[in-house]
């Protein structure tokens, strides 16, 4: 592939659909491009997807010839690209329509590249490709720092230019896609999924009349299967979040004891499936921490779901909260403290370490099903409430998590938002 870095550069040609036009201009020096040659280039089939989004990108750089020769030959490409010769009417540009790729060159005279991004946001939908004269150590790590998709350096070819939009279109494509997914899951799955779980609940409870033991025991089934089907989505779903960088938080006091006293009614039917003792011991005096109560409630129903889980049938679960002073929290403060213990097999000291990994499951119960995407969701869920979650397990005995999370947070609010890490 020919090099057409210099006639990018300089906006010595122009091109259209209809074919590769060759053109000359003279700014002191003369400049060719064989016809031939870009003609071969432009007849290769650019690897795009059809489909939405729309394949729309938008060029910003502040040499209007520049910016005009990257978007024509986008184009030819079938690329929809318009073009912005400065940042503010870049800026003006993204508020007025959906780009999911932009092209932005770093110094312009009116407001700098930065600046474009920064009005961007972190939005996984879009996806930025820097180009730069320019290039430092500094602007480097500031790209880096706005999550920028792809940092390019004048003179360049634009084969690495096109290859570099095809990525950043497709990437965007699957971000999408997922985000898409997640939103099917979340209104045409779950919303069932939850009418099941009522009503096998209220039938279960004798609400609508007694029952025989082996209508009870399909109740149980359904009731508990479709509780892990729940689980699994809500796992995902949140999994997904933290990939995106998108897990919101929205603190307020929550009471620990209740989140334990729902749980051990939400898993009843599991429970008695399995006819496990389970004790609750809950400290009357715990005082409420802050934080977002549905990712608290997911974070310990993962463990108390893996307890039940885990436990062979007749065993013994105990779940308890209490009030952990500075010098015994590991957060070297004081803390609410939710600890559950189960019997059973436990967990190996090599496994112990990664018990927290994403996927990660024990090789040692593979006939035990189970998405490996539970604890990592605790571990995340917790940290972001600048808490800590530890396991400790002695094998064919006792395994045991406990939570520890921040009492006293008056003047450190815990954010809206935690990022990807």
């Amino acid at each position: 592939m020919p090099s057409i870095s210099l006639a990018i550069e300089l906006g010595f040609f122009n091109t259209t659909t209809d074919g590769c036009k060759e053109q000359k201009e003279n700014f002191g020096c003369e400049a060719q491009i064989c016809g031939g040659e870009l003609e071969e280039f432009m007849s290769e089939e650019p690897n795009l997807e059809v489909g939405s989004p729309e394949r729309c990108v938008l060029v910003v750089d502040d040499e209007k010839r520049m910016a005009d020769s990257v978007a024509s030959l986008l184009r030819t490409c079938g690329y929809q690209a318009d073009t912005a010769y400065g940042g503010r009417e870049a800026i003006q540009k993204l508020a007025e329509k959906d780009y999911p790729v932009v092209i932005t060159d770093v110094r312009m005279h009116d407001v700098d590249g930065f600046e474009v991004i920064r009005s961007i946001g972190d939005n996984p939908r879009i996806a930025v490709i820097v180009i730069t004269a320019h290039a430092s150590t500094e602007s480097a790590i500031e790209a880096v720092h706005h999550k920028v998709f792809d940092y390019i350096t004048k003179p360049f070819d634009f084969q690495e230019l096109r290859e570099a939009v095809d990525r950043a279109y497709a990437h965007v494509n699957a971000v999408r896609f997922r985000e898409d997914m997640i939103s099917m899951i979340t209104h045409d799955i779950k919303i069932p999924l939850s009418s099941i779980i009522g009503y096998s609940s209220l039938i279960f409870d004798r609400t609508t009349g007694e029952l025989n033991p082996r209508a009870r025991e399909f109740v149980q089934t359904i009731n508990a299967n479709s509780l892990k089907i729940l689980a699994l989505i809500d796992n995902f779903l949140t999994s997904c979040k933290i990939e995106a960088g998108h897990l919101s938080i929205y603190p307020r006091q929550v009471n620990l004891n209740f989140i334990l006293e729902d749980l051990s009614c939400v898993l009843q039917a599991e429970i008695e499936r399995k006819k496990l003792n389970v004790t609750v011991e809950l400290d009357p005096d715990l005082p409420p921490v802050m934080g977002d109560e549905n990712m608290l409630f997911r974070a310990i129903s993962n463990i108390f779901a893996n307890a039940c889980k885990y436990t062979p049938v007749g065993g013994q679960i105990t779940a308890r909260t209490m009030r952990v002073g500075a010098p015994a929290s590991p957060l070297q403060r004081d803390s609410a403290c939710v600890q559950i213990s189960n019997s059973g097999p436990g967990i190996s000291p090599d496994e112990l370490p990664k018990v927290f990994d994403k996927y990660r499951r024990s090789r040692a119960h593979g006939t035990i099903e189970g998405s490996g995407l539970g604890l990592y969701v605790t571990r995340y869920v917790i940290e972001a409430h600048r808490g800590k979650v530890e396991v400790t397990s002695r094998q064919n005995e006792l395994t045991t998590f406990t939570v520890y999370l921040p009492l006293e947070t008056a003047g450190e609010p815990i954010q809206e938002a935690s990022g990807n890490r």
